[in-house]
């Protein structure tokens, strides 16, 4: 994840939430992951619903970047660069972002 983003955009389903502050542990988590060069695929398993969420990370320049989180796709993490294989620590961060609301 690069440096620097402004804000975070939480879409889960039809409901988006964005942040302007408090996403930062979030973005060390993430970018504490062990990664690897993403495939830009997604191998489902049951069940196929809940706990998809995308991330948007906006930036003061530049394009935004988008991350797909689900506990039902393997690799769970994915940003179409980069993916990692768990979002067993990263579930809870966004979870708890979306109740703080």
């Amino acid at each position: 994840m690069p440096a620097g983003p402004t804000s975070l955009t939480i879409c889960a389903g039809r409901m988006a939430r964005t942040l302007t502050s408090g996403y930062q542990g979030l973005v060390a988590a993430l970018n504490a992951l062990p990664a690897r060069t993403s495939t830009r695929e997604c191998s489902s398993r049951p069940p196929f619903h809940g706990q998809n969420y995308r991330l948007e990370f906006a930036y003061p320049q530049g394009p935004a970047v988008q991350v797909r989180v689900s506990a039902y796709c393997y690799p769970a993490i994915d940003n179409l660069s980069l993916q990692a294989y768990s979002a067993k620590t990263i579930l809870p961060l966004i979870k708890q972002m979306l109740r703080a609301s």
